[in-house]
């Protein structure tokens, strides 16, 4: 199977032809003296190696060049994320009975749902996060779904009908128990149903040649998250960033906008963000199918949810518009109902739909990742698995942001936040 951002009849890419040169020594019609040959074997050195750097210049000059860039025009984000002992590291969820953590994620975003038991001061953005003034500073993805969506991504992990098979995924362990490594465990979150409900063919479900991506599986269920803020060094070559922490703090304590001060955690300058950190910075999460089918082939995984309306197919009908917005924390194995997050309150914005995407569209957004500024080469693969927040450590402030909006919960003035036009 060819990759499709090659050959898709939507795209077109130029080809490129690397050319080596060849150098050889024709042979002399006799035998020269010792010093003729010392002289000559003297000049060819010396002419190959001016014809070698004189072919290879291009090539070194593009390198030094790259470098010199690396040093006039370093990576300002670099090193954002707080070191350990700086007050985000992950903690016990509840001493003595008291929850003593902010309010985790990922919980349970089923329209309906707000049984949630953290009572959480915060508020999540209701608007998209671009208009909250926000832009995506990286992608990456987790086995399985780490929220619960029922009737949609509500099959257990260990249900192998919903799945290619999980005998090689780890068995779960409690996060207290073992070494606390952030995706370093292959542990599968929740499954889809539609790789036994929805009538795939064998065809949609035979294997695929990952060119970019690792350690992918035609069947499995992935869960995209797109990290936000308002912090991120947007519409620069280093927007994207890992870990993702680096782009999400890039420019904390650093001046926002002239004149305005200088960014603080749920401050703009000496200002505080009408809704704190929630306001600065939110992930948009999507839930996934992978199958080896082009007609589900999407080209842009990169820059954030899928918002649509135009199929194909049932399964796609309606896409990123059935939205539950929450205040949550970052998620990753190195967390449980135990052991939980210092990041947070921040905004959830999560799909409610599963929906079908091709095997493709994936390689075309590892692709997309390797070909950034910063080395996102480590994300290339999809992390472990959460186990799903419970309802104690969820937070209490579910907002419906799609078409039940001014009927469901939340908010009656949330109705179709996002739409087509974003």
């Amino acid at each position: 199977h060819e990759l499709a951002p090659v050959h898709h009849p939507s795209f077109k890419m130029a080809s490129v032809v690397e050319i080596t040169p060849k150098f050889g020594l024709k042979p002399e019609k006799k035998g020269p003296s010792t010093g003729t040959l010392v002289g000559a074997v003297a000049v060819g050195a010396l002419v190959g190696c001016a014809a070698t750097i004189g072919v290879s210049y291009p090539t070194l000059k593009a390198q030094w060049d790259k470098d010199d860039a690396a040093v006039s025009d370093p990576n300002p984000c670099q090193g954002a994320k707080p070191a350990k002992g700086a007050g985000f590291d992950n903690h016990q969820c509840i001493v003595s009975g008291v929850t003593k953590a902010v309010e985790q994620a990922g919980g349970n975003v089923t329209l309906g749902y707000n049984q949630g038991g953290h009572s959480s001061i915060a508020t999540p953005v209701t608007t998209t996060l671009a208009e909250a003034g926000m832009c995506p500073v990286n992608v990456h993805w987790h086995l399985g779904a780490e929220h619960l969506s029922v009737g949609e991504y509500d099959i257990a992990h260990n249900d192998d009908t919903y799945g290619p098979s999980s005998a090689k995924y780890d068995a779960r362990q409690p996060a207290s128990g073992r070494k606390l490594l952030a995706g370093g465990t292959n542990y599968l979150g929740g499954r889809c149903k539609h790789y036994k409900d929805s009538g795939l063919s064998a065809a949609q479900k035979t294997d695929y040649d990952f060119k970019y991506c690792k350690k992918m599986k035609v069947g499995e269920t992935y869960e995209v998250h797109w990290p936000h803020s308002e912090m991120g060094a947007c519409n620069t070559k280093w927007q994207y960033q890992l870990p993702f922490y680096d782009g999400v703090l890039c420019r904390l304590g650093k001046e926002s906008y002239p004149g305005k001060g200088k960014y603080g955690l749920g401050k703009v300058g000496d200002t505080a963000d009408p809704v704190g950190l929630p306001g600065q910075i939110g992930v948009q999460a999507q839930v996934f199918t992978v199958v080896n089918d082009e007609t589900y082939y999407y080209p842009d995984l990169l820059r954030g949810m899928i918002v649509s309306d135009d199929g194909p197919g049932t399964l796609n009908a309606v896409m990123g518009k059935e939205i539950t917005a929450y205040t949550g924390s970052t998620t990753g194995t190195s967390r449980d109902n135990t052991i939980c997050s210092a990041y947070g309150p921040i905004t959830w914005h999560v799909d409610r739909k599963c929906h079908l995407i091709s095997a493709s569209s994936f390689d075309k957004m590892c692709k997309d990742m390797l070909e950034q500024a910063d080395d996102m080469s480590d994300d290339i693969h999809p992390h472990g698995s959460r186990e799903h927040v419970s309802d104690t450590l969820s937070a209490n402030n579910r907002d419906d942001l799609g078409s039940a909006g001014n009927t469901g919960m939340g908010s009656s003035s949330t109705q179709n936040v996002y739409n087509d036009a974003q």
